[in-house]
């Protein structure tokens, strides 16, 4: 049975296969950190999205620990709690019928091979397969490898910018916000946090070389550029493209959120009695949004599953590694319908989402076939680390469990998937 977390990885991605958009490891700081989040579930369904806090113990555990994440609902005004362990107390009826006085589903899983059981009154364990299970374990292992990378930099080498930058920035986006009081004052942050790190892959890669990280660029620098993504390096400039990449997520996530609870009618999830960061109540999304991305997001909602776009993107990014291969690609669509609860034909409104709220020159998807490449399908300046994760992914559903069992057209393909592959175990190799 895994332990810390290990754990909590373990049961996210019990609820990222059976539907969720999950969030985890958030942490309010003010003075010092006061309180940190295992996970936050949210389930994307209409009218408006269930949400579910869920604490999670490997160690010994009593009373006070229901009684502290009862306290956190109250205090998030979150109406369901979860709390998981590892370690079954005697008499265990006696707790579970407590917890759930203050709302709390308790849940004991000391062996392994018992979670689907045990998680079933929680969420739909029938939809959970090895392979995705797995593969989001691995996802998850990457993403704390990589971040502890991050974090071992910014202590061993201070005078480097970028990484504090980065942690920062990483903060801002997967904890800072989620604080904030209503959705309104979230989007106002989350602009105000693209702005303070505006272009940070290219300020990174400039000061790779040797550049001052304040000096203005537009573009990570050839050679960084090259050596990342195709000579598949393990640098910063990979961590600063996750960084970035998930800030896109977290603001479609939030803006989404927004079209949720406006269109149903829930103004206190907007908007505030109080002013937060200077803002005053009763904003609304028009005062502060520049005109394009309003316009992209009313082209969005007229799409029938954008509420489940949160979910989709999370699925597509972090286990499928931002990619398609072209040789099933409608195998590829049927997955990512299996697994999003977005029907095949809406499939390319899902992916056009990102082009739309996010524009850039030529869009996000590039064909590498064109170049007589490999038949491959990849979102432009995307983490190889996660990459590699949907390598494993497809080895497994389409071969069997080996590469050379894929079915694949293009000089490179099988070469490509074999350097992303081989750059994730990297990764999972650093501890």
């Amino acid at each position: 049975m895994p332990k810390g977390k290990e754990l909590e990885e373990f049961i996210s991605a019990a609820f990222q296969c059976a539907g969720y958009y999950v969030e985890r490891n958030i942490i309010q700081r003010d003075i010092e950190e006061i309180l940190e989040l295992d996970i936050i579930a949210t389930y994307y369904g209409m009218p408006t999205p269930k949400i579910k806090l869920i604490e999670v113990k490997s160690g010994g555990w009593g009373f006070s620990d229901l009684f502290k994440v009862n306290g956190w609902m109250n205090y998030l005004n979150i109406q369901e709690g979860v709390f998981i362990t590892s370690q079954e107390k005697r008499y265990a009826d006696f707790y579970i019928k407590k917890a759930k006085k203050l709302n709390i589903d308790l849940v004991s899983i000391p062996k392994i091979e018992e979670y689907q059981q045990k998680l079933s009154a929680l969420v739909d364990t029938t939809v959970i397969k090895d392979e995705d299970f797995n593969i989001w374990r691995f996802s998850y292992w990457v993403e704390r490898n990589m971040m502890s990378r991050l974090t071992h930099k910014k202590k061993t080498l201070p005078d480097r910018k970028c990484f504090s930058d980065l942690m920062d920035y990483y903060f801002e986006i997967n904890s800072g916000i989620f604080f904030t009081e209503n959705i309104i004052g979230q989007i106002s942050q989350l602009f105000s946090t693209f702005q303070k790190f505006n272009r940070i892959s290219a300020r990174c890669g400039n000061e790779l070389i040797g550049n001052k990280y304040e000096d203005a660029c537009e573009i990570i620098p050839p050679s960084i550029f090259q050596e990342t993504f195709f000579g598949c390096k393990y640098n910063d400039i990979q961590t600063a493209t996750f960084i970035e990449h998930k800030a896109r997520i977290t603001l479609l996530k939030t803006i989404i959120d927004y079209t949720i609870y406006e269109k149903a009618g829930i103004t206190e999830k907007i908007d505030s009695t109080l002013k937060i960061n200077g803002l005053n109540p009763g904003l609304t999304l028009l005062d502060l949004l520049p005109g394009n991305i309003l316009k992209a997001l009313s082209e969005i909602t007229t799409h029938k599953y954008y509420y489940r776009y949160p979910v989709f993107w999370q699925w597509f990014m972090y286990f499928f590694g931002g990619f398609i291969l072209k040789d099933y690609e409608n195998e590829e669509y049927k997955h990512l319908s299996e697994k999003t609860g977005i029907p095949v034909e809406e499939i390319p409104n899902a992916f056009h989402a990102y082009d739309i709220l996010f524009p850039v020159d030529n869009g996000w998807f590039r064909d590498l076939s064109l170049k007589s490449g490999p038949n491959i399908k990849v979102m432009t300046m995307f983490p190889i680390p996660f990459m590699g994760v949907g390598a494993n992914y497809r080895r497994f559903i389409y071969g069997n469990g080996k590469y050379e069992e894929l079915k694949l057209t293009g000089e490179y393909t099988l070469h490509e998937l074999a350097k992303w592959h081989n750059l994730t175990a990297e990764v999972l190799s650093h501890n």
